[in-house]
């Protein structure tokens, strides 16, 4: 493992010191740290599917062995742990072990923390005793014996403990290292990908960071940085977490500086998870808003949603101007009610129920508000709702590989069918799925660009077609409310 000299070498990255800075900025808003691990706590609960999921499609064994290890010489000590994961289990196997990561941030981790995880997460809990082999594209072969796994984890952790006093050493290059050398010793069966993850996790955390996903676009870059690793050579890796941590930091920083700078006499604020407001605009306007007085912001992402409310209670803390705060979800492939109550967790935690709205899409996006034959035939009066529904029909036939692939990939990250190499596995039975309900599981931006063009083509006209146009048929409920909510206070 690298020494402290080494470490420091690899800490003059661009990306290491550009993350610094962004920290340095975060420490000097008026937040404390125990808010900020609260947005963490959120975000990684919002999150908790894709950070908890396997990126590498292993089969698992259901071992079921209990926490044994290192507690059988003591059994107060054995006790202890059961009794902790009893604790944690109630909550439900993701939660509980979110619930104990974010227990870990205030205190010092231990082996016993490492295997606890590993028995909430995994069902196992033990070391392996076994070799492991695992095979490269490339056709070569690493052989990892068991032999000494207790030991190699020991040092590890008096390695880190060395670094975590260490105040010259960015933790963002402590966390990249203890993970690859977490997975480089290989000490479970299954899940080492995933609690190395979760550790790399919380030394970020325990370093007022936030946590991070690796990204579906940035697997491939993952694991080759990883192999990279393999041969000594670690800038991929670190380059890899402190850029995936800057864009978490810029993010958040990039939203309350865009709060912070919106006129003090909105009576409406948007947040939305679309970085192109557009849309969302577009549809307000159609139901009335005042748009002088209704800001729209992107919170540019799902899982910073926990960002976004909080920020949202600091702005209104500060402008009694504001009325009314709407947040925006799509409602993708997941389920509505449940997405509805999370966000609400959140609201009701920060004070804002009574003055917000959760906006869940009724249909996959909002760009699926407008295929609707109805609304065709009112803003193309020349076709009829008969002839509508056969575009539309059509419009969605010829998108549905792109919908089911969007299928495909939700029900892969949420866990519904649980470690897969490749969601295409279960194509047949997701196509079922996406037949049984079209209209449900359509992905509404691809529906509606072809519709479009169906359209014109219909018309006979080589003008660019739209459907984005105020109509009768394109009611927003949660919309309507608001704004006679807004026109009352006036």
């Amino acid at each position: 493992m690298l020494n402290v000299e080494e470490i420091l070498v690899l800490s003059n990255r661009r990306s290491v010191e550009e993350l610094e800075a962004s920290k340095s900025i975060i420490s000097g808003l008026d937040v404390s740290n125990s808010e900020l691990l609260d947005i963490a706590d959120d975000m990684f609960r919002v999150g908790s599917k894709s950070h908890l999921n396997s990126l590498n499609p292993l089969v698992r064994e259901d071992l079921g062995i209990q926490l044994e290890y290192m507690t059988n010489a003591d059994p107060k000590l054995q006790l202890n742990y059961k009794t902790l994961k009893n604790k944690y289990l109630s909550l439900g196997k993701s939660f509980s072990s979110i619930s104990f990561l974010f227990d870990l941030v205030s205190q010092d981790f231990t082996v016993l923390d490492v295997l606890l995880m590993h028995e909430l997460l995994m069902d196992d809990g033990n070391f392996r005793t076994t070799l492991v082999s695992i095979k490269y594209k490339d056709g070569t072969e690493l052989i990892i014996p068991a032999d000494a796994i207790a030991d190699k984890i020991s040092d590890l952790f008096q390695w880190y403990y060395v670094l975590k006093e260490n105040n010259l050493v960015p933790k963002v290059v402590v966390a990249a290292l203890f993970h690859y050398y977490f997975v480089a010793i290989h000490p479970f069966n299954d899940g080492n990908g995933r609690i190395s993850r979760l550790f790399l996790n919380l030394i970020l955390l325990k370093d007022g960071l936030f946590p991070i996903v690796i990204p579906d676009n940035r697997r491939r870059d993952y694991y080759q940085s990883l192999v990279v690793a393999d041969t000594g050579d670690f800038s991929s890796l670190i380059d890899l977490v402190a850029d995936l941590e800057k864009e978490k930091t810029s993010e958040y920083l990039k939203l309350a500086r865009d709060l912070s700078a919106l006129k003090t006499d909105i009576s409406c604020l948007v947040l939305t998870e679309d970085g192109n407001t557009g849309m969302i605009e577009s549809l307000l306007e159609f139901h009335n808003f005042d748009l002088n007085k209704t800001a729209i912001e992107s919170y540019d992402g799902k899982d910073n949603i926990a960002s976004a409310v909080f920020l949202a209670r600091k702005m209104k803390d500060k402008n009694s101007a504001v009325k009314h705060i709407i947040f925006h979800r799509d409602r993708d492939n997941e389920q509505p009610q449940q997405l509805k109550q999370i966000i609400k967790k959140f609201i009701k935690g920060h004070g804002l129920l009574n003055c917000s709205t959760v906006f869940i899409t009724k249909f996959y996006d909002m760009e699926s508000y407008f295929v609707n034959e109805y609304h065709v035939s009112e803003v193309f009066p020349q076709i009829s709702i008969g002839r509508a529904r056969e575009l539309i029909e059509l419009a969605t036939t010829e998108t549905s590989d792109v919908s089911k692939k969007k299928l495909r990939i939700a029900l892969f990250e949420y866990g519904r069918y649980g470690k897969i190499a490749d969601p295409e596995e279960r194509t047949h039975e997701i196509n079922e799925l996406y037949e049984l309900d079209p209209e449900k599981h359509r992905y509404g931006k691809a529906v509606l660009l072809r519709l479009e063009e169906l359209i014109a083509q219909e018309i006979n006209t080589d003008e660019q077609v739209s459907l984005v146009k105020k109509s009768r048929n394109v009611k927003i409920k949660e919309f309507e409310n608001v704004n006679s909510l807004l026109n009352t206070s006036d």
